[in-house]
């Protein structure tokens, strides 16, 4: 056979679509000498074989083989893996509180503005868990693109594309309305110059190219674009995914899919929505009847599949309870050798959660795939699994990014494997500045530190700070290894300051009464020493600021319910505020239900005395926390007044005495 009989002889069979397995292996593993001479003279440098063999099934197992036959040049076997996703990003705005707590729609209002956009999403996710990735889009120059630009170095993802004069698109979550508000008609992306895109160079490094069904639909020029970008990965022989994402507000799933469906024979996985799903069955199959089920949805993509022939049709599963505790699996569909689909579930094993944002999970879930499946080749069941693990950790933080690290999921998939997972557990864990896992164990040894020092003395100082300062020294001298400086108290990051550098390191430090307005003060804390945070509420954005900056974060609550609510969000340790109205008994009877017991810390405080704290911590508390009764009432008045001198002197005969002699018992226990 010579080189045009073999190359003839490969064109025809190594398309999967119309070829079966074995015909396939027989092609590629018959006459070596001539393959060795056919790639170097015609199949390698023009790309055509590369493009037909991403389209095999098991291709990384195959290009594997293929090397060790030595028909394949050893750079090409062991090229590095760069996924590159193309598509626009936009500003979000979401309002900080909404619903009855929240102003008014049209009042003055705080809003988190962040960095949204689903492919970028997707790079940023990959790029946290160890990925090499690039984004290309058109960006705008000027302090809006530098957002933009500045969101991919921040998170090592690689921008290419153009930047050019013009808006950037922008979204609001509305949550009254349970909607998103788009203004993106007239941004720099919408009206890019297709022909500035150079695909060719674009793609020139690209081993897998990741898009979305948002793209087409923003306009004729990001249609065109987005074209492009699919054919010359063809010619390139890049592997392709897609997911759909229809965008109701930009045109009609029958645009879409129009735009989508001569590409669909390209697709290494497409990725569809429940309604997604139903609404192109409805378009496709004949006499076609909506049935939520899980057995219904795999005849459907079966079907579908057959029509579309893309190799792997993904469908996300999530179902939500009235606690707003979500159930997350995946269902996929792989097309065989043999042109059979075959589905794969992780329906026995599905993802507990509750998301703390409603976006950022598809995008996390797809790059959870493609860094199994492209990076890694595992197993398609391992890989789904992936997906579902960093889908949910992503959204236990605020924002379209994942913070996903690759230490997080690793951990994640140990923790969970071959079982159901319940976030947040102890990987629903802080970071440090940066967003790099390591916080993990300073928190998790902040809490043991805590507990050991059973007593957590509250200093209040409404009077002179040195009086503070000082009264935290006697204290540490007493045998007290937990203090907290209240953000109300006068130049309460001076006491905090001077507790931090002149007291040993073992004695704990943290600040409290956060409120609101006060939560942007955690990064303060943190700089001057403070390992955690109390509040007598649970502010907004408290847990995941405190997480954010690797402290420990002690929100309130005062029921079994709230103090649930916060346990799911990943809270270690929950002040029971204000204990006074509650006791010791009652404590013991909500810790005595098992799975409160077995995951609640409880700090109680509010009246909590040296006379009845040893009741508390008996009733199961971990550390108990005391203000006043404990630390002397002097550090509240100005020094002078009548109020300060009979304070002192009640300090000096009885207070001091009484101090030295609750850390002596505790400590001696």
């Amino acid at each position: 056979m010579n080189v045009a009989e073999t190359w003839t002889l490969l064109s025809e069979f190594l398309s999967w679509q119309t070829a079966p397995e074995n015909f396939q292996r027989d092609a590629i593993f018959s006459g070596t000498i001539e393959k060795k001479k056919l790639l170097a003279d015609n199949g390698f440098e023009n790309c055509r074989l590369q493009s037909y063999l991403h389209r095999i099934p098991a291709f990384t197992d195959l290009s594997l083989r293929l090397y060790n036959l030595q028909c394949l040049p050893e750079e090409w076997a062991s090229r590095p893996k760069r996924i590159v996703t193309f598509g626009e990003a936009m500003l979000r705005f979401q309002p900080i509180q909404s619903g009855s707590l929240g102003p008014a729609p049209h009042s003055p209002q705080p809003f988190l503005r962040s960095v949204g956009g689903d492919e970028l999403n997707v790079a940023v996710a990959l790029s946290l868990i160890g990925v090499s990735t690039a984004w290309i889009s058109v960006i705008p120059r000027g302090p809006m693109g530098d957002i933009l630009a500045a969101a991919c170095d921040a998170h090592g993802v690689e921008f290419r594309g153009r930047r050019c004069e013009g808006d950037v698109g922008i979204f609001t979550i509305l949550p009254e309305q349970k909607t998103v508000h788009y203004q993106r008609r007239h941004s720099v992306f919408a009206q890019q110059v297709p022909e500035e895109l150079d695909w060719q160079a674009l793609l020139s490094d690209a081993s897998w190219l990741h898009l979305t069904g948002i793209t087409p639909l923003v306009s004729a020029a990001a249609r065109q674009s987005w074209a492009s970008a699919a054919h010359v990965a063809e010619q390139r022989g890049v592997p392709i995914s897609l997911d759909l994402n229809h965008r109701p507000q930009l045109g009609t799933l029958q645009e879409l899919w129009a735009v989508v469906s001569p590409f669909c024979h390209l697709l290494e996985v497409l990725i569809l929505s429940v309604d997604q799903l139903h609404g192109l069955a409805e378009m496709q199959l004949k006499d076609y009847r909506r049935e939520d089920a899980d057995e219904q949805y795999v005849s459907t993509m079966i079907s579908l599949q057959q029509l579309w022939k893309c190799k792997r049709l993904a469908l996300c599963r999530k179902e939500s309870d009235s606690c707003d505790v979500q159930q997350r699996w995946s269902i996929v569909t792989e097309m065989s050798g043999s042109g059979v689909a075959m589905p794969t579930s992780t329906r026995d094993t599905p993802v507990w959660h509750s998301p703390k944002d409603p976006c950022g999970g598809g995008s996390a879930w797809a790059a959870g795939l493609l860094n199994a499946l492209h990076c890694e080749a595992l197993p398609l069941p391992k890989a789904m699994r992936r997906a579902d693990l960093l889908s949910a950790l992503c959204q236990e933080s605020e924002g379209d990014f994942s913070q996903v690290t690759s230490e997080e999921l690793c951990a994640a998939e140990a923790q969970f494997d071959g079982r159901a997972a319940k976030l947040p557990s102890t990987l629903a864990v802080p970071r440090e500045p940066g967003g790099m896992a390591g916080a993990q164990t300073p928190v998790e040894a902040t809490l043991a530190a805590l507990k050991k020092a059973r007593v957590l003395a509250i200093l209040r100082c409404r009077g002179s700070p040195d009086v503070a300062v000082e009264r935290g020294f006697e204290l540490a001298s007493l045998g007290c290894k937990a203090m907290e400086v209240t953000l109300d108290s006068t130049d309460w990051l001076e006491v905090l300051g001077k507790l931090r550098r002149r007291l040993p390191a073992d004695v704990l430090l943290g600040v409290g009464t956060v409120m609101d307005e006060s939560v942007s003060q955690i990064v303060s804390a943190k700089a001057a020493g403070a390992s955690f945070a109390l509040s007598p509420i649970d502010p907004t954005g408290f847990v995941e600021e405190c997480h954010r900056h690797g402290l420990l974060a002690i929100p309130s609550a005062f029921t079994s319910n709230e103090c649930w609510a916060l346990h799911r969000r990943g809270t270690r340790l929950i002040k029971l505020f204000p204990a006074g109205l509650l006791s010791p008994a009652i404590l013991k009877s909500m810790l005595d239900i098992t799975p409160l017991g077995e995951n609640l810390n409880i700090l109680p405080s509010g009246s909590v005395t040296p006379e009845n704290g040893q009741q508390w911590l008996e009733a199961g508390a971990a550390v108990i926390g005391m203000g006043s009764n404990l630390v002397g009432k002097d550090v509240s008045y100005a020094p002078g007044t009548p109020e300060f001198t009979k304070a002192r002197a009640d300090w000096t005969t009885k207070g001091r005495a009484t101090a030295e002699n609750l850390f002596k018992e505790l400590l001696a226990d």
